[in-house]
């Protein structure tokens, strides 16, 4: 058949026209325009303060950007008690979900291996850039946050949400000046122990954690820091906890309890125990977590106490030249992405956002009656409008932070050492056998270990 070549033009013509009509009617008519398909990205949190912080973030995500992006998040806490053993027990069965879990940088050394490494990420212009259009950047982030999940292979594992410190909370009512040294502190309960000083408003000195978990023993190293013990000797993985210097920290819970300036349940009392025995009005002093300070300074949560408490860093150790050695223990519980996930991509993007972008200050705002967290972004940090205690505590953080190293056994001492602590507040130990007996445990732990016990 003969074909007309104008024929020919004029309906490739009718065809091209109609192609640019179709083509413009699909991209004029938004009903017609392809949106991203949605993606469920699960955030498992640590049952708590940090759990509640995050529903405000996880929320103004899913209100402003889950259409944008075509990531939807939902959140789930995980109970606090047996926390690191059921995250554990999670990642190693393989399973996809959680996408995003809520390690803490004490933890990170045991679980790194079934964590997805970021850097990747963090080199990825797409993720790096949050939904508002701002640049991310691990540069916003205080320097001892970011010390806290330095791996030793040199991979980034997690990015700090939340920091943790233990500082002292102090009764400004009764005590005109905090005390600067662990003999000042110990005397200073002694003295407002009623059984010791009938005329003590409080029945007790002060409270310390005593529980057997492994934050007693964070806690600890506040004590133990500045009399020369670390967790390791620098540059090496051979344990650290000098007898002498072991004995001198645990000399401040053994003088306590003898002289019974704990109340009974210091023993078995963590962040939430020690809270309540603070709101109680029973005690003077409290050597106690960050995130305690938004309820104790609420009227309504705590009626008896909310406005005769004050702040102040860590007592020391004086040293022969007359300065004060301060150690104060931070950590940081961040998000990390479950090595397993089948939705990586998307939960990255999330991850750098709530932890680097607009939703690290949502985090550490929260909304009421939800308290907000600590993240651990300088932004927030130099903002008293968000909290006055961050540009309080600033300073000491920078000065006296310090933490321990990414590694695996870390838990494992730490658990050992929370032991002894608890023994010789129970009256069940003099600080000279906790020494003896932690050393000894940690090198049984060590040597089992070798043997691939």
């Amino acid at each position: 058949m003969n074909v007309n070549p104008s024929q020919l033009k004029t309906a490739a013509l009718f065809i091209l026209i109609l192609g640019i009509a179709i083509g413009s009617y699909y991209i004029l008519d938004p009903r017609l325009l392809a949106k991203p398909a949605k993606t469920v990205v699960t955030v498992q949190m640590f049952e708590g303060p940090e759990s509640e912080a995050m529903i405000p973030t996880v929320e103004h995500w899913n209100m402003h950007y889950s259409e944008e992006t075509g990531i939807i998040v939902e959140t789930r806490s995980l109970d606090r008690v047996g926390y690191f053993t059921k995250l554990e027990i999670q990642l190693m069965s393989g399973m996809p979900e959680p996408d995003i879990v809520h390690p803490f940088s004490i933890h990170l050394g045991k679980i790194k291996d079934d964590l997805e490494p970021l850097d990747r990420y963090l080199e990825d212009e797409e993720i790096m850039t949050s939904p508002e259009g701002d640049r991310l950047s691990l540069d916003s982030m205080l320097d001892i946050a970011l010390k806290t999940v330095e791996s030793p292979d040199g991979k980034t594992y997690m990015i700090p949400k939340d920091m943790s410190e233990v500082i002292l909370y102090y009764r400004k009512d009764l005590i005109p000046k905090p005390p600067e040294t662990w003999e000042e502190y110990t005397a200073v309960s002694k003295n407002f122990t009623r059984a010791l000083n009938p005329r003590s408003p409080t029945k007790y000195g002060t409270v310390m954690q005593g529980k057997y978990e492994m934050w007693t023993f964070c806690a600890a190293l506040e004590n133990l820091w500045p009399n020369d013990v670390s967790i390791f000797k620098p540059g090496t993985e051979t344990p650290n906890f000098k007898k002498e210097g072991v004995i001198r920290g645990f000399m401040v819970f053994e003088e306590l309890s003898k002289a019974g300036a704990f109340p009974p349940e210091s023993i078995n009392a963590e962040h939430p125990e020690v809270a309540s025995i603070v709101q109680d009005g029973e005690v003077a002093m409290a050597m106690q977590w960050n995130a305690f300070y938004q309820d104790l300074m609420n009227k309504e949560k705590s009626p008896k106490v909310f406005d005769k408490f004050d702040i102040a860093p860590p007592p020391g150790v004086r040293q022969a030249d007359g300065s004060i050695r301060r150690d104060m223990y931070v950590q940081t519980i961040g998000l990390a992405i479950n090595k397993r996930s089948k939705k990586k991509r998307a939960a990255a993007r999330f991850l750098m956002w709530a932890t680097m972008g607009d939703g690290a200050e949502i985090y550490a705002r929260g909304r009421d009656p939800l308290p907000g967290g600590s993240s651990p972004v300088k932004s927030v940090w130099g903002d008293d409008h968000i909290l006055d205690l961050y540009p309080k505590i600033l300073p000491w953080v920078e000065e006296y932070g310090r933490t321990t190293p990414v590694h695996e056994d870390v838990t494992d001492i730490m658990m050992i050492g929370s032991g002894w602590v608890q023994r010789v507040m129970a009256g069940d130990a003099t600080a000279e056998e906790a020494s003896e007996g932690l050393n000894s445990e940690i090198a049984e732990f060590m040597e089992k270990k070798d043997r691939g016990g």
